[in-house]
């Protein structure tokens, strides 16, 4: 679970923000994981505003930080990250952060990067939260001096030498990788448990490559039959006719077909709906973290799903019968139904103000109370984070 981040000088957003995701007190309550008597983190986080208000950049640095602590294979000139382009962050560092919850071991991780691509400084820590009392305690530091361990964990020292570490590589990507330190056994164990979807360009091209790359070459047969099974029975709620979903290899080239009834022939899925298509390229891999638990960043959830399937995809996160293994998910919409699902503290408003984007909870705004419509409010623009469509019509119909 995702407890905090930490952002600054990374695409829209310029001076460091910290967004976390915790509420106190001590009753339960449905959308959250009570991981201390008087401390619980929110499993499910909405980001609402309007178009290119940043939304989109606050959830790509989730995923960029869960890339970039594992994946070690950068090109040396690969850019990392894309800083701000405002002039009062040339030659300033990207800074990002964000702390997990495994268990009860809790990390906080942070690194900086100069000119989007050189790693100048990262730092892990670990603290567990069965001991109330504990202070974090100090894996290792990286800095111009090199890299530093911890007291505690002096003996990885050895490992220095058999680990080339590039500039714009983590250090923590090799002890996950390369060294599998004991340490980080909970990063190993959860590195399936993340599902990440940013909405760059259209995703829904890449991802629906990737997901026939894993059906035809990465999955065994039994698997990719699973992945197809339960694929189908999902889309067949949004088309009945629907009779199986098939792979068709021909040579290098791989296609996939669906069977209707009463079809004269398969049809490419490419034909489908686009609601359709970005099931089949997302439901099975959602499926797998409500099964095992983990994190879902989904940019965008109402960009292709009706309104109301949206509503039921989301709150599956909030009932404890189906999340039983406390998934949790981070998602922007504007679908403004979507606030029904949500306590005050879990949803962000995003704004962009002189070229920079800032966020506040609603629990955040004075006069906000737990029963009002928070829906009715958002949508009179009481609460911020909406366009100005007075300004929009004017301009459209001078256009005109």
């Amino acid at each position: 679970m995702i407890t905090k981040i930490r952002v600054s000088n990374f695409y829209s957003i310029g001076k460091e923000m910290e967004l976390d995701f915790l509420k106190s007190g001590k009753k339960s309550v449905p959308g959250y994981f009570r991981y201390k008597d008087d401390e619980k983190v929110s499993l499910i986080n909405g980001f609402f505003g309007a178009n290119a208000s940043g939304k989109s950049n606050i959830l790509r640095a989730i995923t960029t930080l869960i890339r970039l602590i594992y994946n070690i294979r950068n090109n040396a000139d690969e850019r990392l990250v894309t800083p701000n382009m405002h002039k009062d962050y040339v030659g300033l560092p990207t800074k990002l952060g964000i702390d997990f919850l495994f268990g009860t071991n809790y990390y906080k991780y942070d690194l900086e990067i100069m000119n989007g691509h050189d790693i100048v400084k990262e730092e892990l820590y670990l603290t567990n939260k069965e001991n109330k009392w504990a202070q974090p305690k100090s894996i290792f530091i990286r800095d111009e001096s090199g890299i530093r361990f911890g007291p505690d964990y002096r003996d990885y020292e050895n490992y220095l030498s058999l680990v080339a570490v590039g500039n714009n590589q983590t250090f923590v990507s090799h002890l996950i990788t390369n060294v599998k330190a004991k340490v980080l056994i909970d990063f190993e164990d959860n590195r399936e448990a993340f599902f990440l979807k940013n909405d760059d360009y259209d995703n829904v091209l890449s991802f629906f490559m990737a997901s026939l790359i894993k059906v035809s070459n990465v999955m065994g047969k039994n698997q990719a039959d699973e992945f197809l099974e339960d694929t189908k029975n999902i889309v067949r709620c949004f088309d009945d006719s629907i009779k199986k979903i098939k792979i068709d290899k021909r040579g290098e080239n791989v296609f996939v077909k669906v069977e209707h009834n009463d079809f004269t022939d398969d049809i490419d899925i490419n034909q489908e709906s686009a609601g359709t298509r970005e099931l089949f390229c997302h439901i099975y891999d959602i499926l797998k973290v409500f099964k095992r638990g983990g994190v879902v960043v989904y940019d965008e959830t109402s960009r292709y799903y009706h309104p109301e399937i949206e509503m039921a995809l989301l709150a599956l996160f909030k009932d404890k019968e189906v999340n039983r293994n406390n998934a949790q998910i981070f998602f922007a919409s504007h679908n403004h139904n979507t606030f029904d699902l949500l306590g005050l503290d879990q949803a962000f408003i995003v704004e962009k103000t002189l070229s920079y984007s800032e966020y506040y909870k609603v629990s955040d705004i004075e006069d906000i109370k737990k029963r009002d419509n928070i829906k009715k409010k958002y949508g009179l623009g009481l609460l911020g984070g909406s366009p100005d469509v007075g300004l929009f019509d004017y301009v459209l119909k001078q256009s005109l």
